[in-house]
Protein backbone atom coordinates (compact mmCIF):
# COMPACT_ATOMS: atom_id res chain seq x y z
CA UNK A 1 0.00 0.00 0.00
CA UNK A 2 2.79 2.43 0.92
CA UNK A 3 4.61 1.53 -2.30
CA UNK A 4 1.49 2.31 -4.38
CA UNK A 5 1.06 5.60 -2.55
CA UNK A 6 4.66 6.49 -3.31
CA UNK A 7 4.20 5.73 -7.01
CA UNK A 8 1.07 7.86 -7.11
CA UNK A 9 2.73 10.71 -5.22
CA UNK A 10 5.72 10.77 -7.57
CA UNK A 11 3.43 10.76 -10.61
CA UNK A 12 1.40 13.66 -9.20
CA UNK A 13 4.64 15.57 -8.60
CA UNK A 14 5.77 14.80 -12.13
CA UNK A 15 2.50 16.08 -13.59
CA UNK A 16 2.70 19.27 -11.53
CA UNK A 17 6.28 19.84 -12.68
CA UNK A 18 5.16 19.44 -16.30
CA UNK A 19 2.35 21.92 -15.70
CA UNK A 20 4.69 24.52 -14.25
CA UNK A 21 6.86 24.18 -17.37
CA UNK A 22 3.87 24.89 -19.64
CA UNK A 23 3.13 28.62 -19.27
CA UNK A 24 -0.05 28.61 -21.35
CA UNK A 25 -1.62 25.98 -19.07
CA UNK A 26 -0.89 28.01 -15.97
CA UNK A 27 -2.17 31.18 -17.59
CA UNK A 28 -5.45 29.69 -18.76
CA UNK A 29 -6.23 27.45 -15.78
CA UNK A 30 -4.95 29.58 -12.88
CA UNK A 31 -4.31 33.07 -14.21
CA UNK A 32 -7.55 33.67 -16.11
CA UNK A 33 -10.03 32.88 -13.31
CA UNK A 34 -8.07 35.20 -11.01
CA UNK A 35 -7.75 37.85 -13.69
CA UNK A 36 -11.46 37.69 -14.54
CA UNK A 37 -12.36 38.03 -10.86
CA UNK A 38 -10.11 41.07 -10.39
CA UNK A 39 -11.33 42.76 -13.57
CA UNK A 40 -15.02 42.12 -12.90
CA UNK A 41 -14.72 43.19 -9.27
CA UNK A 42 -12.97 46.37 -10.40
CA UNK A 43 -15.44 47.12 -13.19
CA UNK A 44 -18.72 46.59 -11.33
CA UNK A 45 -17.34 48.14 -8.16
CA UNK A 46 -16.98 46.69 -4.68
CA UNK A 47 -19.53 48.75 -2.86
CA UNK A 48 -20.61 47.94 0.67
CA UNK A 49 -23.98 46.17 0.69
CA UNK A 50 -24.35 45.97 4.47
CA UNK A 51 -22.55 48.60 6.54
CA UNK A 52 -23.21 46.74 9.79
CA UNK A 53 -21.58 43.45 8.73
CA UNK A 54 -19.19 44.93 6.16
CA UNK A 55 -20.45 42.69 3.36
CA UNK A 56 -19.30 43.90 -0.03
CA UNK A 57 -20.32 43.07 -3.58
CA UNK A 58 -17.23 40.92 -4.21
CA UNK A 59 -18.59 38.49 -1.61
CA UNK A 60 -21.05 37.27 -4.23
CA UNK A 61 -18.66 37.49 -7.20
CA UNK A 62 -15.82 35.35 -5.82
CA UNK A 63 -17.69 31.99 -5.63
CA UNK A 64 -18.41 31.95 -9.35
CA UNK A 65 -14.81 32.52 -10.42
CA UNK A 66 -13.51 30.08 -7.79
CA UNK A 67 -15.78 27.47 -9.41
CA UNK A 68 -14.59 28.55 -12.87
CA UNK A 69 -11.00 27.88 -11.80
CA UNK A 70 -11.91 24.35 -10.72
CA UNK A 71 -13.60 23.42 -14.00
CA UNK A 72 -10.84 24.95 -16.13
CA UNK A 73 -8.06 23.15 -14.25
CA UNK A 74 -9.77 19.77 -14.13
CA UNK A 75 -12.11 19.40 -17.11
CA UNK A 76 -10.68 21.48 -19.94
CA UNK A 77 -6.94 21.17 -19.59
CA UNK A 78 -6.80 17.63 -18.26
CA UNK A 79 -8.81 16.60 -21.31
CA UNK A 80 -6.51 18.45 -23.70
CA UNK A 81 -3.34 17.14 -22.04
CA UNK A 82 -4.55 13.54 -22.15
CA UNK A 83 -5.65 13.92 -25.78
CA UNK A 84 -2.21 15.28 -26.74
CA UNK A 85 -0.46 12.42 -24.94
CA UNK A 86 -2.65 9.94 -26.79
CA UNK A 87 -2.19 11.54 -30.22
CA UNK A 88 1.61 11.82 -29.90
CA UNK A 89 1.96 8.17 -28.89
CA UNK A 90 3.10 8.87 -25.33
CA UNK A 91 0.38 6.72 -23.82
CA UNK A 92 1.23 3.85 -26.17
CA UNK A 93 4.92 4.04 -25.24
CA UNK A 94 3.97 4.25 -21.59
CA UNK A 95 2.58 0.71 -21.79
CA UNK A 96 6.16 -0.53 -22.06
CA UNK A 97 7.20 1.11 -18.77
CA UNK A 98 6.64 -0.16 -15.20
CA UNK A 99 4.18 2.68 -14.51
CA UNK A 100 0.66 1.16 -14.17
CA UNK A 101 -2.29 2.77 -15.90
CA UNK A 102 -4.03 3.59 -12.61
CA UNK A 103 -0.97 5.60 -11.52
CA UNK A 104 -0.93 7.52 -14.79
CA UNK A 105 -4.60 8.44 -14.46
CA UNK A 106 -4.32 9.07 -10.74
CA UNK A 107 -1.34 11.36 -11.28
CA UNK A 108 -3.22 13.44 -13.78
CA UNK A 109 -6.34 13.64 -11.62
CA UNK A 110 -4.28 14.45 -8.53
CA UNK A 111 -2.39 17.20 -10.34
CA UNK A 112 -5.65 18.61 -11.70
CA UNK A 113 -7.13 18.56 -8.19
CA UNK A 114 -4.16 20.48 -6.78
CA UNK A 115 -4.27 22.92 -9.69
CA UNK A 116 -7.97 23.54 -9.06
CA UNK A 117 -7.23 24.03 -5.38
CA UNK A 118 -4.55 26.57 -6.27
CA UNK A 119 -6.92 28.46 -8.57
CA UNK A 120 -9.66 28.49 -5.93
CA UNK A 121 -7.27 29.55 -3.18
CA UNK A 122 -5.90 32.40 -5.30
CA UNK A 123 -9.36 33.78 -6.12
CA UNK A 124 -10.56 33.58 -2.53
CA UNK A 125 -7.23 34.79 -1.12
CA UNK A 126 -7.16 37.86 -3.35
CA UNK A 127 -10.81 38.44 -2.49
CA UNK A 128 -10.07 38.37 1.25
CA UNK A 129 -6.97 40.58 1.06
CA UNK A 130 -8.06 43.19 -1.49
CA UNK A 131 -11.86 43.05 -1.65
CA UNK A 132 -12.87 42.24 1.95
CA UNK A 133 -14.40 38.88 1.07
CA UNK A 134 -15.36 37.03 4.26
CA UNK A 135 -14.69 33.32 4.80
CA UNK A 136 -16.47 31.29 7.46
CA UNK A 137 -14.98 28.43 9.48
CA UNK A 138 -18.37 26.74 9.76
CA UNK A 139 -18.51 26.05 6.00
CA UNK A 140 -14.81 25.34 5.37
CA UNK A 141 -15.21 21.55 5.49
CA UNK A 142 -18.13 21.69 3.04
CA UNK A 143 -16.09 23.81 0.63
CA UNK A 144 -13.14 21.39 0.72
CA UNK A 145 -15.31 18.26 0.29
CA UNK A 146 -17.26 19.85 -2.56
CA UNK A 147 -14.02 20.93 -4.20
CA UNK A 148 -12.59 17.40 -4.08
CA UNK A 149 -15.77 15.74 -5.34
CA UNK A 150 -16.11 18.32 -8.13
CA UNK A 151 -12.46 18.02 -9.18
CA UNK A 152 -12.66 14.23 -9.43
CA UNK A 153 -15.97 14.40 -11.31
CA UNK A 154 -14.79 17.03 -13.77
CA UNK A 155 -11.55 15.08 -14.27
CA UNK A 156 -13.54 11.96 -15.15
CA UNK A 157 -15.58 13.97 -17.64
CA UNK A 158 -12.38 15.42 -19.09
CA UNK A 159 -10.88 11.95 -19.57
CA UNK A 160 -14.07 10.84 -21.28
CA UNK A 161 -13.87 13.78 -23.68
CA UNK A 162 -10.20 13.05 -24.37
CA UNK A 163 -10.75 9.41 -25.35
CA UNK A 164 -14.00 9.93 -27.26
CA UNK A 165 -12.93 12.90 -29.40
CA UNK A 166 -10.60 12.29 -32.36
CA UNK A 167 -7.89 14.98 -31.99
CA UNK A 168 -6.45 17.35 -29.36
CA UNK A 169 -7.76 20.31 -31.39
CA UNK A 170 -11.28 18.88 -31.36
CA UNK A 171 -10.95 18.18 -27.63
CA UNK A 172 -9.91 21.76 -26.94
CA UNK A 173 -12.75 23.14 -29.03
CA UNK A 174 -15.45 20.89 -27.59
CA UNK A 175 -14.45 21.22 -23.94
CA UNK A 176 -14.26 25.00 -24.11
CA UNK A 177 -17.39 25.04 -26.25
CA UNK A 178 -19.12 23.32 -23.33
CA UNK A 179 -17.55 25.26 -20.45
CA UNK A 180 -18.09 28.80 -21.75
CA UNK A 181 -21.85 28.62 -22.47
CA UNK A 182 -22.50 26.62 -19.28
CA UNK A 183 -20.60 29.30 -17.34
CA UNK A 184 -23.21 31.81 -18.50
CA UNK A 185 -26.02 29.37 -17.70
CA UNK A 186 -24.47 28.93 -14.22
CA UNK A 187 -24.46 32.68 -13.45
CA UNK A 188 -20.66 33.03 -13.43
CA UNK A 189 -20.47 35.82 -16.00
CA UNK A 190 -23.91 37.34 -15.34
CA UNK A 191 -23.88 40.65 -13.43
CA UNK A 192 -26.80 43.03 -13.34
CA UNK A 193 -28.85 40.92 -15.75
CA UNK A 194 -31.59 38.35 -15.30
CA UNK A 195 -31.01 34.88 -16.68
CA UNK A 196 -34.03 33.68 -18.69
CA UNK A 197 -35.97 30.81 -17.14
CA UNK A 198 -35.04 28.33 -19.86
CA UNK A 199 -31.35 29.20 -19.48
CA UNK A 200 -31.47 28.74 -15.70
CA UNK A 201 -33.26 25.39 -16.07
CA UNK A 202 -30.69 24.22 -18.60
CA UNK A 203 -27.91 25.24 -16.24
CA UNK A 204 -29.23 22.98 -13.47
CA UNK A 205 -28.80 19.96 -15.74
CA UNK A 206 -25.00 20.31 -15.58
CA UNK A 207 -22.67 20.00 -12.58
CA UNK A 208 -21.09 23.46 -12.78
CA UNK A 209 -24.16 25.32 -11.52
CA UNK A 210 -24.41 22.93 -8.57
CA UNK A 211 -20.78 23.71 -7.69
CA UNK A 212 -21.36 27.46 -8.00
CA UNK A 213 -24.43 27.21 -5.80
CA UNK A 214 -22.59 25.33 -3.03
CA UNK A 215 -19.70 27.80 -3.05
CA UNK A 216 -22.07 30.79 -3.14
CA UNK A 217 -24.10 29.50 -0.17
CA UNK A 218 -20.92 28.69 1.75
CA UNK A 219 -19.77 32.30 1.38
CA UNK A 220 -23.21 33.85 1.93
CA UNK A 221 -23.06 35.68 5.29
CA UNK A 222 -26.83 35.67 5.63
CA UNK A 223 -27.16 31.87 5.66
CA UNK A 224 -26.53 29.49 8.54
CA UNK A 225 -25.47 25.86 8.76
CA UNK A 226 -22.33 23.92 7.87
CA UNK A 227 -22.67 24.37 4.10
CA UNK A 228 -23.08 20.71 3.16
CA UNK A 229 -25.72 20.22 0.47
CA UNK A 230 -26.12 16.50 -0.32
CA UNK A 231 -28.43 17.09 -3.29
CA UNK A 232 -25.88 19.22 -5.12
CA UNK A 233 -23.04 16.83 -4.20
CA UNK A 234 -25.09 13.90 -5.51
CA UNK A 235 -25.70 15.67 -8.83
CA UNK A 236 -21.98 16.44 -9.21
CA UNK A 237 -20.97 12.88 -8.26
CA UNK A 238 -23.49 11.40 -10.71
CA UNK A 239 -21.87 13.29 -13.56
CA UNK A 240 -18.49 12.02 -12.36
CA UNK A 241 -19.68 8.40 -12.43
CA UNK A 242 -21.09 8.88 -15.93
CA UNK A 243 -17.78 10.38 -17.05
CA UNK A 244 -15.81 7.48 -15.53
CA UNK A 245 -18.01 4.92 -17.28
CA UNK A 246 -17.66 6.75 -20.62
CA UNK A 247 -13.88 7.07 -20.18
CA UNK A 248 -13.49 3.35 -19.37
CA UNK A 249 -15.56 2.38 -22.40
CA UNK A 250 -13.59 4.73 -24.63
CA UNK A 251 -10.24 3.36 -23.45
CA UNK A 252 -11.33 -0.22 -24.16
CA UNK A 253 -12.56 0.83 -27.59
CA UNK A 254 -9.27 2.65 -28.26
CA UNK A 255 -7.27 -0.45 -27.39
CA UNK A 256 -9.21 -2.67 -29.76
CA UNK A 257 -9.06 -0.08 -32.53
CA UNK A 258 -5.27 0.29 -32.21
CA UNK A 259 -4.74 -3.46 -32.56
CA UNK A 260 -7.04 -3.63 -35.58
CA UNK A 261 -5.23 -0.71 -37.22
CA UNK A 262 -1.84 -2.33 -36.63
CA UNK A 263 -2.96 -5.54 -38.37
CA UNK A 264 -4.38 -3.63 -41.36
CA UNK A 265 -1.17 -1.65 -41.77
CA UNK A 266 0.77 -4.84 -42.18
CA UNK A 267 -1.28 -5.69 -45.27
CA UNK A 268 -1.11 -2.23 -46.84
CA UNK A 269 0.47 -1.94 -50.30
CA UNK A 270 3.45 0.41 -50.72
CA UNK A 271 2.60 3.92 -51.80
CA UNK A 272 3.38 5.06 -55.33
CA UNK A 273 5.95 7.76 -56.02
CA UNK A 274 4.63 11.30 -55.94
CA UNK A 275 4.21 13.09 -59.27
CA UNK A 276 4.95 16.84 -59.36
CA UNK A 277 1.95 18.98 -60.32
CA UNK A 278 3.99 21.63 -62.16
CA UNK A 279 7.40 21.73 -63.79
CA UNK A 280 7.85 25.52 -64.17
CA UNK A 281 8.45 28.18 -61.54
CA UNK A 282 5.19 29.83 -60.39
CA UNK A 283 4.67 33.57 -60.68
CA UNK A 284 4.67 35.84 -57.64
CA UNK A 285 0.90 36.26 -57.82
CA UNK A 286 0.44 32.47 -57.92
CA UNK A 287 2.72 32.05 -54.91
CA UNK A 288 0.80 34.73 -53.01
CA UNK A 289 -2.53 33.08 -53.86
CA UNK A 290 -1.19 29.75 -52.70
CA UNK A 291 -0.11 31.25 -49.38
CA UNK A 292 -3.52 32.87 -48.89
CA UNK A 293 -5.28 29.58 -49.58
CA UNK A 294 -2.86 27.66 -47.38
CA UNK A 295 -3.33 30.05 -44.44
CA UNK A 296 -7.12 29.96 -44.72
CA UNK A 297 -7.15 26.17 -44.99
CA UNK A 298 -4.89 25.72 -41.96
CA UNK A 299 -7.03 28.02 -39.83
CA UNK A 300 -10.28 26.34 -40.88
CA UNK A 301 -8.92 22.83 -40.31
CA UNK A 302 -7.87 23.62 -36.74
CA UNK A 303 -10.95 22.91 -34.63
CA UNK A 304 -9.68 24.95 -31.70
CA UNK A 305 -8.98 27.96 -33.93
CA UNK A 306 -12.45 27.73 -35.46
CA UNK A 307 -14.03 27.56 -32.02
CA UNK A 308 -12.24 30.53 -30.44
CA UNK A 309 -12.34 32.75 -33.54
CA UNK A 310 -15.76 31.85 -34.98
CA UNK A 311 -17.97 29.74 -32.72
CA UNK A 312 -17.12 31.53 -29.47
CA UNK A 313 -17.98 35.08 -30.64
CA UNK A 314 -21.15 33.76 -32.28
CA UNK A 315 -22.11 32.12 -28.97
CA UNK A 316 -21.51 35.37 -27.11
CA UNK A 317 -23.63 37.29 -29.61
CA UNK A 318 -26.41 34.79 -28.93
CA UNK A 319 -26.01 34.67 -25.14
CA UNK A 320 -24.98 38.10 -23.81
CA UNK A 321 -27.87 40.19 -25.25
CA UNK A 322 -30.28 37.45 -24.16
CA UNK A 323 -29.02 37.63 -20.58
CA UNK A 324 -29.32 41.42 -20.50
CA UNK A 325 -32.91 41.64 -21.70
CA UNK A 326 -32.64 40.77 -25.40
CA UNK A 327 -31.00 42.24 -28.45
CA UNK A 328 -33.65 44.96 -28.75
CA UNK A 329 -32.41 46.82 -25.68
CA UNK A 330 -31.13 50.30 -26.49
CA UNK A 331 -27.79 51.61 -25.20
CA UNK A 332 -27.09 55.20 -24.19
CA UNK A 333 -25.75 55.97 -27.70
CA UNK A 334 -29.02 54.78 -29.29
CA UNK A 335 -27.58 51.54 -30.66
CA UNK A 336 -29.39 48.28 -29.95
CA UNK A 337 -27.64 45.71 -27.80
CA UNK A 338 -27.73 43.15 -30.60
CA UNK A 339 -26.14 45.50 -33.14
CA UNK A 340 -23.49 46.61 -30.66
CA UNK A 341 -22.37 43.10 -29.75
CA UNK A 342 -22.46 42.00 -33.39
CA UNK A 343 -19.91 44.72 -34.17
CA UNK A 344 -17.68 44.19 -31.14
CA UNK A 345 -17.71 40.39 -31.36
CA UNK A 346 -16.75 40.59 -35.02
CA UNK A 347 -13.72 42.63 -33.94
CA UNK A 348 -12.97 40.10 -31.21
CA UNK A 349 -13.14 37.21 -33.70
CA UNK A 350 -10.78 39.06 -36.04
CA UNK A 351 -8.37 39.72 -33.16
CA UNK A 352 -8.31 36.06 -32.15
CA UNK A 353 -7.72 34.92 -35.74
CA UNK A 354 -5.12 37.55 -36.62
CA UNK A 355 -3.35 38.21 -33.33
CA UNK A 356 -3.50 34.75 -31.68
CA UNK A 357 -4.21 31.88 -34.08
CA UNK A 358 -2.20 32.93 -37.13
CA UNK A 359 1.02 33.82 -35.21
CA UNK A 360 0.67 30.66 -33.13
CA UNK A 361 0.42 28.52 -36.27
CA UNK A 362 3.43 30.24 -37.79
CA UNK A 363 5.44 29.81 -34.58
CA UNK A 364 4.54 26.11 -34.44
CA UNK A 365 5.66 25.72 -38.06
CA UNK A 366 8.92 27.40 -37.08
CA UNK A 367 9.39 25.06 -34.11
CA UNK A 368 8.83 22.01 -36.34
CA UNK A 369 11.38 23.25 -38.89
CA UNK A 370 8.74 23.78 -41.59
CA UNK A 371 9.74 27.38 -42.23
CA UNK A 372 13.40 26.43 -42.43
CA UNK A 373 12.59 23.88 -45.15
CA UNK A 374 10.33 26.40 -46.86
CA UNK A 375 13.35 28.65 -47.36
CA UNK A 376 14.45 26.29 -50.15
CA UNK A 377 11.06 26.59 -51.86
CA UNK A 378 10.20 29.39 -54.32
CA UNK A 379 8.30 31.37 -51.66
CA UNK A 380 9.74 34.84 -51.03
CA UNK A 381 9.43 36.41 -47.60
CA UNK A 382 6.95 39.04 -48.76
CA UNK A 383 4.64 36.35 -50.15
CA UNK A 384 4.81 34.36 -46.90
CA UNK A 385 3.87 37.38 -44.77
CA UNK A 386 1.34 38.90 -47.16
CA UNK A 387 -0.29 35.50 -47.66
CA UNK A 388 -0.64 35.01 -43.91
CA UNK A 389 -2.22 38.42 -43.42
CA UNK A 390 -4.55 38.04 -46.43
CA UNK A 391 -5.57 34.51 -45.43
CA UNK A 392 -6.35 35.78 -41.96
CA UNK A 393 -8.49 38.54 -43.46
CA UNK A 394 -10.49 35.96 -45.47
CA UNK A 395 -11.31 33.99 -42.31
CA UNK A 396 -12.16 37.18 -40.39
CA UNK A 397 -14.53 38.37 -43.11
CA UNK A 398 -16.34 35.02 -43.12
CA UNK A 399 -16.63 35.29 -39.33
CA UNK A 400 -18.09 38.77 -39.72
CA UNK A 401 -20.72 37.43 -42.13
CA UNK A 402 -21.68 34.56 -39.80
CA UNK A 403 -21.99 36.88 -36.80
CA UNK A 404 -24.27 39.31 -38.63
CA UNK A 405 -26.33 36.44 -39.98
CA UNK A 406 -26.94 35.15 -36.43
CA UNK A 407 -27.61 38.66 -35.11
CA UNK A 408 -30.07 39.25 -37.94
CA UNK A 409 -31.95 36.02 -37.30
CA UNK A 410 -32.08 36.49 -33.51
CA UNK A 411 -32.41 40.26 -33.06
CA UNK A 412 -33.32 41.65 -36.47
CA UNK A 413 -29.95 43.36 -36.96
CA UNK A 414 -29.66 44.41 -40.59
CA UNK A 415 -26.88 45.56 -42.88
CA UNK A 416 -25.49 48.86 -41.53
CA UNK A 417 -26.32 51.93 -43.64
CA UNK A 418 -22.62 52.87 -43.77
CA UNK A 419 -21.49 49.33 -44.56
CA UNK A 420 -18.54 50.43 -46.75
CA UNK A 421 -17.11 52.36 -43.78
CA UNK A 422 -17.73 49.40 -41.50
CA UNK A 423 -16.01 47.04 -43.94
CA UNK A 424 -12.99 49.33 -44.32
CA UNK A 425 -12.73 49.74 -40.55
CA UNK A 426 -12.88 45.98 -40.11
CA UNK A 427 -10.15 45.39 -42.71
CA UNK A 428 -7.84 47.98 -41.11
CA UNK A 429 -8.40 46.47 -37.66
CA UNK A 430 -7.74 42.92 -38.87
CA UNK A 431 -4.55 43.97 -40.68
CA UNK A 432 -3.40 45.80 -37.55
CA UNK A 433 -3.94 42.73 -35.36
CA UNK A 434 -2.20 40.48 -37.89
CA UNK A 435 0.90 42.69 -38.12
CA UNK A 436 1.11 42.95 -34.34
CA UNK A 437 0.78 39.17 -34.07
CA UNK A 438 3.64 38.72 -36.52
CA UNK A 439 5.70 41.19 -34.48
CA UNK A 440 5.11 39.20 -31.29
CA UNK A 441 5.96 35.97 -33.09
CA UNK A 442 9.21 37.45 -34.42
CA UNK A 443 10.27 38.60 -30.94
CA UNK A 444 9.46 35.36 -29.07
CA UNK A 445 11.11 32.06 -29.93
CA UNK A 446 8.64 29.55 -28.46
CA UNK A 447 5.19 28.78 -29.86
CA UNK A 448 3.78 28.21 -26.37
CA UNK A 449 5.18 31.55 -25.22
CA UNK A 450 3.70 33.25 -28.30
CA UNK A 451 0.16 32.08 -27.52
CA UNK A 452 0.72 32.89 -23.84
CA UNK A 453 1.67 36.48 -24.65
CA UNK A 454 -1.02 37.05 -27.26
CA UNK A 455 -3.84 35.53 -25.21
CA UNK A 456 -2.49 37.06 -22.02
CA UNK A 457 -2.70 40.53 -23.53
CA UNK A 458 -5.85 40.16 -25.65
CA UNK A 459 -8.29 38.80 -23.06
CA UNK A 460 -7.62 41.40 -20.34
CA UNK A 461 -7.92 44.17 -22.94
CA UNK A 462 -11.29 42.73 -24.02
CA UNK A 463 -12.73 43.58 -20.61
CA UNK A 464 -11.71 47.24 -20.81
CA UNK A 465 -12.28 47.68 -24.56
CA UNK A 466 -16.09 47.28 -24.77
CA UNK A 467 -15.91 43.66 -25.93
CA UNK A 468 -17.17 41.61 -22.99
CA UNK A 469 -18.45 44.47 -20.82
CA UNK A 470 -20.55 47.44 -21.92
CA UNK A 471 -22.09 50.38 -20.09
CA UNK A 472 -19.52 50.33 -17.27
CA UNK A 473 -17.64 53.38 -16.01
CA UNK A 474 -14.02 52.33 -15.82
CA UNK A 475 -11.55 53.62 -13.23
CA UNK A 476 -9.57 56.53 -14.78
CA UNK A 477 -6.33 54.53 -14.96
CA UNK A 478 -7.98 51.58 -16.75
CA UNK A 479 -9.83 53.93 -19.07
CA UNK A 480 -6.64 55.73 -20.12
CA UNK A 481 -4.83 52.39 -20.49
CA UNK A 482 -7.55 51.04 -22.78
CA UNK A 483 -7.23 53.98 -25.16
CA UNK A 484 -3.49 53.31 -25.59
CA UNK A 485 -4.04 49.99 -27.36
CA UNK A 486 -5.72 49.45 -30.73
CA UNK A 487 -8.46 47.06 -29.58
CA UNK A 488 -10.66 49.71 -28.00
CA UNK A 489 -10.20 51.98 -31.00
CA UNK A 490 -11.24 49.10 -33.24
CA UNK A 491 -14.41 48.32 -31.26
CA UNK A 492 -15.37 51.98 -30.97
CA UNK A 493 -14.76 52.68 -34.68
CA UNK A 494 -16.69 49.55 -35.65
CA UNK A 495 -19.66 50.35 -33.40
CA UNK A 496 -19.80 53.91 -34.76
CA UNK A 497 -19.60 52.71 -38.36
CA UNK A 498 -22.42 50.19 -37.83
CA UNK A 499 -24.80 52.60 -36.06
CA UNK A 500 -28.18 53.18 -37.72
CA UNK A 501 -27.99 56.97 -37.24
CA UNK A 502 -24.45 57.32 -38.56
CA UNK A 503 -23.37 60.81 -39.53
CA UNK A 504 -21.23 61.42 -42.61
CA UNK A 505 -19.19 58.63 -44.11
CA UNK A 506 -19.11 56.60 -40.89
CA UNK A 507 -15.32 56.55 -40.81
CA UNK A 508 -13.72 57.48 -37.47
CA UNK A 509 -10.44 58.93 -38.63
CA UNK A 510 -9.04 59.36 -35.13
CA UNK A 511 -9.54 55.70 -34.27
CA UNK A 512 -8.32 54.58 -37.68
CA UNK A 513 -5.23 56.74 -37.21
CA UNK A 514 -4.34 55.00 -33.95
CA UNK A 515 -4.76 51.58 -35.55
CA UNK A 516 -2.59 52.59 -38.51
CA UNK A 517 0.07 53.89 -36.12
CA UNK A 518 0.16 50.54 -34.33
CA UNK A 519 0.32 48.82 -37.72
CA UNK A 520 3.35 50.88 -38.71
CA UNK A 521 5.03 50.10 -35.38
CA UNK A 522 4.39 46.40 -35.92
CA UNK A 523 5.79 46.57 -39.45
CA UNK A 524 8.97 48.16 -38.09
CA UNK A 525 9.41 45.26 -35.66
CA UNK A 526 8.67 42.69 -38.38
CA UNK A 527 11.16 44.32 -40.77
CA UNK A 528 13.77 44.35 -38.00
CA UNK A 529 13.31 40.82 -36.65
CA UNK A 530 11.66 38.74 -39.37
CA UNK A 531 14.18 36.89 -41.53
CA UNK A 532 14.80 33.37 -42.74
CA UNK A 533 17.59 33.05 -40.19
CA UNK A 534 15.24 34.06 -37.37
CA UNK A 535 12.69 31.50 -38.57
CA UNK A 536 14.96 28.56 -37.79
CA UNK A 537 13.79 26.32 -34.94
CA UNK A 538 14.88 27.33 -31.46
CA UNK A 539 17.70 25.18 -30.14
CA UNK A 540 16.53 23.04 -27.24
CA UNK A 541 18.19 23.32 -23.88
CA UNK A 542 19.88 20.37 -22.19
CA UNK A 543 16.87 19.98 -19.88
CA UNK A 544 14.42 20.00 -22.80
CA UNK A 545 16.45 17.40 -24.70
CA UNK A 546 16.62 15.19 -21.63
CA UNK A 547 12.90 15.63 -21.05
CA UNK A 548 12.07 14.74 -24.66
CA UNK A 549 14.10 11.53 -24.41
CA UNK A 550 11.93 10.17 -21.56
CA UNK A 551 8.50 8.99 -22.74
CA UNK A 552 6.68 9.59 -19.45
CA UNK A 553 8.15 13.04 -18.89
CA UNK A 554 5.82 14.73 -21.39
CA UNK A 555 2.59 13.17 -20.13
CA UNK A 556 1.49 16.33 -18.37
CA UNK A 557 1.98 18.69 -21.25
CA UNK A 558 -1.08 20.87 -21.70
CA UNK A 559 -3.03 19.16 -18.89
Amino acid sequence: MSSDAGVLGRQVRHELTSLWRTPITMILSVGFPLLFFVLIASLIGNETLDARSGVRLAQFVAPGFASFGVVMATFSFLAVGFAEARSTGVLKRQNGTPLPRWALLGGRIGAALLLGLIATTLVLGVGVVFYDVQLFARTLAAVVVTLVVSAVSFSALGLAAAVLLPTPQATLAVTNGIVIPISFFSDIFVFGGTTPGWMSTLGWLFPLKHLVNVFADALNPYLTGNGFQPDHLAAIAAWGVAGAVAAAWGMRREGSRVSTTARSRGRRAPAADAVPRRTVSPSGLTVLGGQVGHTSTVLWRDASSVFFAVVFPVLLVAIIPTVYGGGGGVLANGQTLGAFFAATMAVYGAAVTAYVNMPQGLAEARDRGVLKRQHAAPVPMWALLAGRVAGTLVVALLTLAVIYLVAGLMYGVGVPPAWPAALLTFVVATACFAVLGLAVMSLIRSAEAVVGVTLGTLLPLCFISDVFVVGVTFPPLLDRLAWVFPLRHATRAMSLATATDVVGSGLSWDHLGVMLAWTVAGLVVVAWRFSWVNLEPRAKSIRERATASRPVARLGRGS
